[in-house]
């Protein structure tokens, strides 16, 4: 494909803007990204970009797509009563239910211009189900992160949803297995991570201890929930006389990265030197962490000391909405407020986090992220000078982040298919797959009544 005439946010490293330029695409690839026009090769499928801003496809650090089904259902709660109910979703889930969520999430995420998703998985009471959420989000067409943690202890989650360490040893070795092929693509459209959920709340030192030297003896990246609320550093202070998740996961020698630490809350500024030292990124979660009450993360604390921080919505019962480009907002603009200082993380530092340092987090930094020549080609069309909400467009980057709404986005490519064309999921039958979502969850949300 060759995209035309276009205004192409790159993010590279000098985070050039180019007012006029061209992107070629072979073969999944960029192949060339130039401010001169180039002709077209012969039957090559042309996009005029005229008008409009090609940029690097968002990513979704932090998600768990079958909470679309329960979305709007549980709020208002204390943060331990959420988690009960969230938990005991798995004794309702069904394969399908995570297949079709898992597809619903996607078309929601790709209309919105997210092209990766990391899915953290923590219920495995049916021993599919990661199967099913991986083939759902696969089927139409995002890039999959997909997370199998594991949970071991804890008075608020059902005994059929925990396991014991070596019992989720073999289910993540084996669930590797069955996506060798895939994950070894270089393509890299399919990653598998292995972790504990929550350590000190979910999951015991001993199932950090056998995550992370699963994650060291075969390559694989983690991702756990760190320090969320105020209420997991009192349990762990409590437990093990250890003041801070992180202090207390690095003295069991858990804390060896490379680490995605979802949502790291409540760490002080000791921890966040002893992530970078780690190798552990943070996912930051605005827009959940004010749902929930959970607090606001120290993200320009984590900045200063060089810890790679990445972005995402978190499920949609502590969101509501799979949005990155409202969490791109939140983002920058709460560190403003908790610090006073109007300068304190500007829009393309915002865009950064939701695209090339997403990318760094997830070890997929020389493959996506930024629109330079050899990286694939994950990228998204959006015209702003046709929304009430963007004109006038003066400063491009920051329209992007603190107004662009997501239905500015018209067209969607990921590997260098077009996947989003004209603002609707290609090949699919959008309306009858959303009309199965909506019958999915009401019918989930009968069987959780049930149980909760």
């Amino acid at each position: 494909m060759l995209i035309e005439n276009a205004t192409v946010v790159t993010v590279d490293a000098a985070d050039r803007v180019l007012d006029r330029a061209w992107i070629a695409i072979t073969d999944g690839a960029i192949t060339a990204v130039s401010a001169e026009p180039i002709a077209p090769r012969p039957g090559e499928p042309r996009l005029d970009a005229t008008g409009k801003v090609v940029m690097p496809g968002l990513i979704n650090a932090h998600t768990h797509l079958f909470q679309v089904l329960i979305r709007g259902v549980y709020e208002e709660l204390p943060f331990v009563e959420w988690l009960r109910r969230i938990y005991a979703c798995g004794l309702a889930l069904t394969e399908e239910d995570a297949y079709l969520s898992a597809r619903s999430a996607a078309v929601e995420a790709l209309t919105s211009g997210t092209t990766t998703i990391v899915e953290h998985h923590f219920l495995n009471r049916v021993r599919d189900l990661p199967a099913a959420t991986i083939d759902g989000m696969r089927s139409m067409g995002v890039r999959t992160v997909f997370a199998r943690t594991a949970m071991d202890m804890g008075a608020l989650a059902p005994s059929q949803v925990l396991e014991a360490p070596d019992e989720a040893v073999a289910a993540c070795e084996a669930l590797l297995a069955s996506y060798q092929a895939a994950v070894a693509d270089p393509a890299r459209m399919l990653s598998v991570f292995v972790g504990p959920n929550t350590p000190g709340v979910s999951a015991t030192a001993a199932m950090a201890r056998a995550m992370t030297d699963l994650a060291q003896a075969r390559g694989l990246r983690q991702s756990l929930h760190l320090a969320e609320s105020r209420s997991v550093v009192r349990q762990v202070e409590r437990d093990h006389g250890i003041t801070g998740v992180a202090r207390w996961l690095d003295a069991e020698g858990a804390l060896r990265g490379p680490i995605l630490a979802a949502h790291s809350v409540h760490l002080d500024v000791d921890e966040l030197r002893l992530l970078a030292e780690r190798d552990v990124a943070i996912s930051h979660n605005p827009v959940s962490n004010m749902f929930l009450g959970d607090g606001i993360a120290p993200v320009w604390e984590a900045l200063e000391q060089k810890v790679v921080v990445a972005l995402g919505t978190d499920g949609a019962a502590s969101n509501n909405s799979q949005d990155m480009f409202e969490v791109m907002k939140v983002a920058p603009l709460l560190q403003r407020a908790r610090r006073e200082d109007a300068s304190a993380v500007g829009p393309r530092q915002a865009l950064r986090m939701a695209t090339i340092d997403g990318a760094r987090a997830l070890g997929l930094g020389d493959v996506i992220g930024s629109i330079e020549v050899g990286k694939r080609a994950d990228l998204v069309v959006l015209d702003l000078e046709a929304s009430p909400h963007t004109v006038a467009v003066h400063d491009v980057v920051s329209q992007l982040v603190h107004c662009a709404p997501s239905d500015a986005v018209s067209s969607v490519l990921v590997d260098g298919r077009l996947i989003v064309n004209e603002g609707r999921v290609a090949g699919i039958d959008q309306q009858a797959l959303l009309a199965d979502a909506q019958a999915a969850g009401m019918d989930l949300v009968r069987r959780l009544s049930a149980i909760v």
